[in-house]
């Protein structure tokens, strides 16, 4: 279900079944010409997709070289999403070396991913042990 969404974000969005959408990148690796900024622009400028960068803090311990940049769009009616997902990339980051299911089913009900989805991204992490 999550993978339908990959790559089909703009589509989504602007036929109003995805609220929000997350891209990142790393100001290190170069890659940000790898987003699909461009295709975002024209709605963006004309009002009907909110977009913000957000530098997520480094963790303590880390290099600071490899920031991470996220870019988050939103349509214009699902803007608050903007703001409560960086507060959820935030605790995530901070919280870097041991994920949490909390944080990730946030993460997924603010993209707008259906609860089914949700269960099962998060069912994977618990089979592989990410949560321990």
């Amino acid at each position: 279900m999550m993978e339908e969404h990959t790559g089909n974000e703009l589509n989504l969005m602007l036929e109003a079944k995805k609220p929000l959408a997350m891209f990142y990148f790393c100001r290190a690796m170069d890659d940000k010409d790898i987003l699909p900024i461009d295709d975002f622009a024209p709605h963006v400028e004309n009002g009907r997709i909110m977009m913000e960068e957000f530098d997520a803090p480094v963790p303590v311990g880390s290099d600071s070289k490899y920031q991470i940049t996220y870019v988050l769009y939103a349509l214009a009616a699902e803007a608050w999403r903007i703001p409560a997902m960086k507060i959820a990339l935030t605790a995530q980051n901070e919280n870097l070396r041991k994920p949490d299911e909390g944080i990730d089913r946030i993460i997924g009900m603010l993209l707008g991913y259906p609860k089914d989805a949700i269960d099962s991204w998060i069912q994977s992490g618990v089979d592989k042990g990410a949560y321990r």
